[in-house]
């Protein structure tokens, strides 16, 4: 079945409730700049701790490969995987990679993202980007349920593990991407579950709905 992934794009405090509230229906969490920035790298650990879930880090890394390299040894202490972006060159995504792989972490590319902007510049390369990540043997891609013909290419260049993001708060419909995605495959969702009134309930449902849409 597919897996649920969580972005929790919170305070500390906030998260760490959140995180003990979907627990039992998350498969993974997904951490970006908004929570490491506002306490510490530390902050995963914590998560870990409470959920014994996979927490990925968006922090969608686009440098030159010395300093991608530094980045990716200092996050790796703490996640099970690091977000990257392919458009500063294979050289820059292949230092991330050298620093994973030896630590058994996972390296994901993006390729094209869900909001309207990513239409201009990121979409034009997006589909060379996906070759990239196959050509490098990453773990994954992050690709758009926004789009879902996009994400079905995507997924096919690529061959390879999908995160996608754009179901809830940017309109991307589960229904729509579902039969596209496998069970190696995670959908993010993050302001549909964290913002409701009841996180552990809408977690539920995302939860229950992947699995009456998967069979």
């Amino acid at each position: 079945m597919v897996k649920l992934m969580l972005a929790l794009d919170l305070d500390k405090e906030r998260a760490l409730k959140v995180a003990e509230e979907v627990k039992d229906y998350v498969d993974a969490i997904k951490v970006g700049y908004p929570l490491v920035l506002s306490s510490s790298l530390e902050i995963v650990k914590e998560i870990k701790d409470i959920c014994e879930k996979e927490v990925i880090l968006d922090f969608k890394v686009a440098d030159i490969p010395a300093t991608n390299e530094k980045i990716a040894k200092l996050s790796l202490r703490y996640g099970d995987g690091i977000i990257v972006h392919g458009f500063v060159g294979e050289d820059s995504v292949k230092a991330v990679r050298d620093v994973a792989k030896p630590l058994n972490k996972k390296t994901i590319l993006v390729t094209e993202m869900s909001h309207p902007g990513a239409l201009r510049f990121i979409q034009p390369i997006a589909n060379e980007l996906a070759i990239m990540a196959k050509k490098l043997e990453l773990d994954g891609i992050v690709a758009p349920s926004t789009r879902p013909e996009r994400l079905r290419e995507l997924k096919h260049l690529s061959n390879l593990p999908v995160l996608t993001p754009g179901v809830g708060a940017q309109g991307g419909r589960l229904e729509e991407i579902i039969k596209i995605l496998d069970e190696n495959d995670y959908i993010i969702i993050g302001r549909a579950i964290y913002n409701s009134e009841d996180p552990k309930k809408m977690a539920k449902y995302y939860k229950e709905k992947i699995r009456a849409l998967s069979k």
